[in-house]
């Protein structure tokens, strides 16, 4: 029912069905009014002509039965049986005896069972008209010859019953063949009719196909032959032709003008790009020219008053250098170009030293900075990184705290944990009592040149660039940044960055008891990572909880492994933000691939560093099944791995 439902009936059907049925109702009941008609003549007619042969015989036969002449009997009813549709006439005198017989069969074929209709006619003897001015005398009544007919015996005529059945089913099938003759000449003229109907209509379903695929072209309007309401509808949708031609010309425009505007903005921003780093290594070098005479003019013998001046000469030029150091940081992180630096130092040290340089400025605005290293740090924590970007995002968080805070306190405190493969993860905290971040804000303030109090009257200077600066950093050297604040009781800036140990010792570790396929082979894994160093944890975690891997460093990468390597990948960790191909671009792809290969979804999960509610949502939209933040931990990653396969 349903599918009849889901296909409707064409409108030719309908209209046949329109037209058809008057015709078939009067073909109907002409054709029983008529064959009633012509069986009841027929009928009406064999029964007169039988009757009338009766008739007609009786008075012929009247002198052979009184005579006795039986052979001019035979003869009479012999002619009178060949001219008429009887079977047999009989003649019988007038006590019933039988005195002449004829028929058209031999008389000993025909029995009492076959059923005749039977017609009769007297035989009557008339009386003598002799006048009224005769002149004899001796025919007179009393001589017996009176006024009245005497009879003298019966004529009957047989007419066979099927011979009545026959002329019936003669007449039946004639009025059925002509009937079912004129239903079809009327169906055809139905039908041609209905072509000059429907005709224009499929021509206007063609002309609006036309329109949904692009297809403009206006069309003469036919006059001969087609209805007013049909032309109205051609000229109608010759005028709508018009209208959306006009809409794809303005469209294309419009997508030219917006073409060329983005081509003009990109070339504007790489201007700009440009313009600030190359600018930014020229004011460097007279700035730098101007601290260092600063630094020989304060040795001289000076007073207070000169000191005074020129320490603050000091702090406001290296100010603009640090602004100077975050434009051309900036431009070569949004060029791309910048690139981290691996090489040994002491995480602990670079922590207690670089916050130990904005002590002194946190004391002159009466704020107690203090530092704590949280868990078993050891004496020297050898690490492999970029000690100068770790010491900008420190600085960073650490001087925005100072801006904000009005009185209170501010603390650091950092503590790490360690993964396989001798890596670990460093987890430093940024906390001051300030004035907080308002919950609708906080996504505003990792934006360029983005403040909080704007306008003329702010309390605050600076770019804006300074927290932009440290997210970006943060996720390029592989981890991310997340902020919790309290309007009126400060905020706290929480950065996570993975680090390789110094003084690694090369060895093999027992890998755990890992999943395993159905056929006993080992689950195989797929880490799609650009960042080496995360790579390498990805990678190490994986291996301990026991699956085969393989990585990439970009999406292009992983769509060929996942194309050609023919056991296929259990579970895929795919980096969002790489080169070449990204992660949601890439998970289109795989996806698109498995459809088109029958294969089932092979489950993806996204490792990113950016934790904005608003990055799952768009994982997920791209076809990823589940959403790891960086950088990795063991039991998180477990965790994840463990709703999409047995771990």
């Amino acid at each position: 029912m349903s599918k009849r439902m889901g296909r409707p009936v064409p409108l030719t059907r309908k209209l046949l069905l329109l037209g058809a049925a008057p015709a078939i109702v009067m073909f109907i009941v002409l054709m029983v009014f008529f064959t009633s008609a012509r069986l009841d003549d027929a009928r009406k007619d064999l029964a007169d002509s039988s009757q009338m042969l009766a008739d007609s015989l009786a008075p012929a036969v009247e002198y052979a039965v009184v005579s006795g002449n039986t052979a001019s009997l035979e003869q009479i009813l012999s002619q009178s049986l060949r001219r008429s549709r009887a079977q047999w006439i009989r003649v019988s005198n007038v006590v019933g005896d039988e005195v002449g017989f004829v028929s058209t069969d031999d008389p000993g074929n025909i029995s009492a069972e076959e059923t005749f209709d039977v017609f009769e006619s007297e035989i009557l003897q008339q009386p003598l008209d002799l006048g009224e001015d005769r002149q004899t005398e001796w025919f007179e009544p009393n001589y017996g010859f009176g006024s009245g007919a005497l009879r003298v015996g019966t004529v009957q005529v047989g007419v066979n019953k099927a011979q009545l059945a026959a002329r019936r089913q003669d007449i039946l099938w004639t009025s059925l063949a002509v009937g079912f003759s004129l239903l079809l000449f009327t169906l055809l003229i139905v039908k041609h009719s209905l072509n000059s109907i429907v005709s224009p209509i499929h021509g206007l379903s063609r002309r609006v196909a036309k329109l949904i695929n692009r297809e403009y072209e206006e069309v003469e309007v036919g006059l001969a032959g087609a209805t007013r309401e049909t032309r109205e509808l051609e000229e109608s949708l010759n005028a709508l032709s018009r209208h959306l031609r006009n809409l794809k010309a303005s469209r294309d425009e419009t997508l030219a003008s917006s073409e060329k505007a983005r081509e003009r903005a990109e070339m504007a921003n790489r201007a700009k790009s440009e313009f600030l780093a190359t600018m930014s290594h020229e004011l460097r070098t007279p700035l730098n020219g101007v601290l260092g005479m600063i630094e020989l003019v304060t040795d001289e013998a000076l007073s207070a008053r000169q000191k005074d001046y020129l320490q603050t000469a000091r702090q406001s030029t290296e100010d603009l250098l640090t602004v100077i150091n975050d434009i051309l940081d900036y431009s070569h992180i949004d060029r791309g170009t910048l690139e981290l630096d691996n090489r040994e130092f002491d995480l602990k040290e670079l922590i207690t030293n670089c916050t130990a340089s904005y002590r002194h400025v946190a004391e002159q605005q009466g704020l107690a900075l203090s530092t704590k290293f949280i868990g078993d740090w050891p004496d020297r924590l050898l690490v492999l990184g970029d000690s100068p970007r770790l010491r900008q995002i420190l600085a960073g968080l650490i001087d925005n705290a100072i801006k904000f805070t009005g009185d209170g306190f501010i603390k650091v405190q950092a503590s790490f944990f360690s993964l396989e493969d001798n890596c670990l993860v460093l987890n430093c905290t940024v906390s001051d009592s300030g004035c907080g971040i308002p919950v609708e804000r906080i996504h505003d303030i990792f934006n360029s040149f983005e403040q909080l109090d704007t306008g003329d009257s702010r309390s605050y200077g600076g770019t804006g660039m300074g927290l932009s600066l440290v997210q970006r950093l943060v996720e390029l050297m592989g981890g991310h940044v997340k902020v919790e604040t309290d309007i009126g009781k400060g905020s706290q800036f929480r950065f996570e960055l993975p680090f390789e140990l110094a003084n690694r010792v090369d060895h093999v570790e027992a890998a755990e008891q890992g999943p395993v396929k159905t056929g006993g082979e080992q689950a195989r894994a797929l880490v799609v990572e650009d960042n080496m160093v995360n790579q390498r944890v990805a990678t190490a975690l994986l291996r301990r909880l026991g699956f085969e891997t393989d990585a990439a460093a970009n999406g292009e990468e992983a769509l060929d492994l996942v194309r050609t390597n023919h056991s296929g990948y259990d579970v895929i960790l795919m980096d969002c933000q790489m080169p070449v191909m990204d992660g949601y671009e890439t998970t289109r792809c795989i996806r698109e691939w498995e459809k088109s290969n029958g294969q089932g979804g092979t489950p993806i999960i996204a490792l990113t560093a950016d934790a904005l509610p608003g990055t799952e949502t768009s994982c997920r939209e791209s076809g990823m099944n589940d959403y790891l933040a960086k950088p990795v931990r063991k039991e998180h990653l477990r965790t994840v791995l463990s709703r999409w396969i047995r771990v």
